[in-house]
């Protein structure tokens, strides 16, 4: 029997629970959350975007590269066998520099958001300023 695998938006409630707990975690520094299926990712993968403030010291990468990491599952994210965590973390000034250059991840944040698959989990009054400039 074919084992039926998970894909966006599925794990909207386990995300949001994780976005909640970054929120508490981040004191007020959490601006955008944005839970995100890109065109050209593994369909089953999981991908989270956030904008923190002072993220990486608030500096912009001389590689116009998004801090991105993946991990499986664990205690307190679990995730079936093979299905991965993505993370797309930045802060306010590289992000912003980022969508004025059009990086390549803007641009599959901004396909993503155009194909309607781009669910904001959460977006104080900077994090929807963000949201709205990279249409």
């Amino acid at each position: 029997m074919p084992t039926t695998v998970a894909t966006y938006p599925d794990y909207e409630q386990s995300v949001q629970k994780l976005v909640d707990q970054h929120r508490k975690l981040r004191n007020g520094h959490l601006h955008l959350a944005v839970y995100l299926a890109p065109a050209k990712r593994p369909k089953r993968d999981i991908y989270l975007f956030e904008v923190i403030d002072n993220f990486g010291g608030g500096h912009i990468d001389s590689g116009k590269k998004l801090f991105t990491f993946a991990y499986g599952s664990t205690p307190g994210f679990p995730l079936p066998e093979n299905v991965r965590l993505w993370m797309i973390l930045t802060n306010p000034v590289e992000f912003d520099t980022a969508i004025q250059e059009n990086w390549k991840r803007v641009g599959e944040i901004r396909d993503a958001q155009r194909a309607g698959n781009a669910l904001v989990l959460y977006a104080d009054t900077k994090g929807k300023k963000f949201w709205n400039k990279i249409k």
